[in-house]
């Protein structure tokens, strides 16, 4: 029996799962690969000095951390941020000296991917006169590669364990689910959008509008958590064949409107691969000047997952996207290069200068899914083979009109491997807590 990454997910349930026994796999492997040395997690709490695991004797000598990072479907702007803070974190630590950082991730990046790591790293070996071995990634294969080598992948992907539940299971469950076998469950439940996810995209009213809008101005979209903005703002961009950088705010930590802007900089120096005009401290001005001297061609700039729970911060953010839009286009010499911004709040309840805001952007409003939930329902349970006609109607009342709850209970009845009432009711009540926790 062969298992990967994904398989790997699936056996803890869901990615929260997984990102912790994922780190526990690492620091079992980093242990059998140097017996003779220290090699320990770090409780997680604040200052804990960007370790995920180290290897040598902490505060006595120079030591190697490994930064574990369960990027399983994505490897984009939100992942390469995150890299960036915790080497910062890492590298820039009073409490150890570095001797090495290695990056652990399940999945096998592209070329793209795989550019952006590159320059990435020989920047920071330059910044910091560090030879190329001291940064260092260690992708899926390579580490299934290492767990098979020191005899710990059937511990780590629970193959006899499997084998055991699997003859168990088949006694006792009466009604299984048969998955085709050209289609993996995780692309038709997709998070992420790509191409591959199209078949099983529901197109809505606010697609068409938000292609309109996109024609004649920029687009402010708002809506609760789990209904789609992401996705709905990928899958347009990308059907439309429309390029853009995206500037996703969820992994770093907001306490004023200074870390969004900064943040936003940051990608846009990567994604153009300009650097910021250093005489200029304003950052406003240091993006709008990479925007002109980059948007010779359409080009959308999407600002994703804000996400404040203090007001007055959000509103201070929000008027400074109105600036810093403002800016641009008093500054642009053309009008090609647009922006999406993304929020749960409704830009009329943050934004202070209303009417000057309107002359910007079109809002668009995601929430609405009343008379789409059980569209999607029928599309996730036709493409995964699931007999679920007599449940339909308490799965939909139970996900509340929200695509995310309705597709975090299909994932559980597709893991379970069982379509009775029982296990469906099993799914529903552990998707909910997983939403009130």
């Amino acid at each position: 029996m062969n298992r990967n990454w994904t398989d790997f997910k699936s056996l803890h349930g869901n990615i929260a799962g997984a990102r912790e026994a994922f780190e526990d796999a690492c620091e079992t492997l980093y242990k059998k690969k140097y017996k003779n040395q220290h090699v320990s997690q770090v409780k997680v709490k604040q200052g804990d000095g960007g370790i995920d695991i180290f290897i040598g004797e902490l505060g006595v000598e120079p030591i190697t951390v490994i930064q574990c990072k369960f990027f399983l479907e994505s490897f984009g702007t939100s992942q390469q941020s995150q890299i960036r803070e915790s080497f910062n974190t890492a590298i820039t630590s009073k409490k150890y000296e570095l001797k090495e950082w290695i990056l652990c991730i399940p999945s096998v990046i592209d070329i793209d991917e795989n550019t952006w790591w590159f320059k990435w790293k020989h920047k920071k070996l330059k910044e910091y006169s560090k030879d190329k071995s001291f940064i260092k990634l260690t992708n899926g294969n390579e580490l299934i590669d290492l767990f098979k080598e020191l005899g710990l992948y059937n511990q780590v992907f629970k193959i006899d364990d499997s084998m055991k539940i699997d003859e168990i299971h088949k006694q006792l469950v009466p009604v299984t689910i048969d998955l085709p076998k050209d289609i993996k469950p995780s692309t038709v439940l997709f998070n992420n959008y790509s191409q591959k996810n199209e078949p099983f995209y529901l197109n809505r009213e606010s697609d068409s509008e938000f292609n309109k809008s996109l024609e004649i101005s920029n687009i402010w979209l708002f809506g609760k958590s789990g209904v789609g903005k992401t996705a709905l703002i990928n899958r347009n961009l990308i059907k439309n064949k429309i390029e853009y950088c995206f500037c996703d705010l969820s992994p770093i930590t907001i306490t004023k409107a200074e870390d969004v802007l900064s943040e936003i900089l940051l990608t846009i120096e990567d994604k153009f691969d300009l650097e910021r005009d250093i005489r200029n401290t304003n950052t406003l001005k240091q993006i709008s000047q990479i925007l002109c001297s980059a948007s010779s061609n359409k080009t959308i700039i999407v600002i994703d997952e804000l996400s404040v729970p203090d007001n007055s911060i959000l509103k201070d953010i929000a008027d400074s996207f109105i600036q810093l839009v403002t800016h641009y286009s008093n500054q642009a010499e053309n009008n090609e290069l647009k922006f999406v911004v993304s929020t749960i709040s409704d830009p009329k309840d943050i934004i202070q200068n209303k009417s000057k805001a309107s002359g910007y952007f079109q809002y668009i409003c995601c929430d609405s899914w009343d008379k789409y939930s059980s569209q999607l329902f029928d599309i996730l349970a036709q493409a995964l083979n699931l007999q679920l006609e007599d449940s339909k109607s308490i799965i939909l009342e139970e996900s509340k009109n929200s695509p995310r709850t309705l597709k975090n209970i299909f994932q559980k009845i597709v893991v379970y491997n069982d379509s009775s009432e029982t296990s469906i009711s099993k799914a529903i009540k552990l998707t909910q807590a997983e939403i009130v926790g």
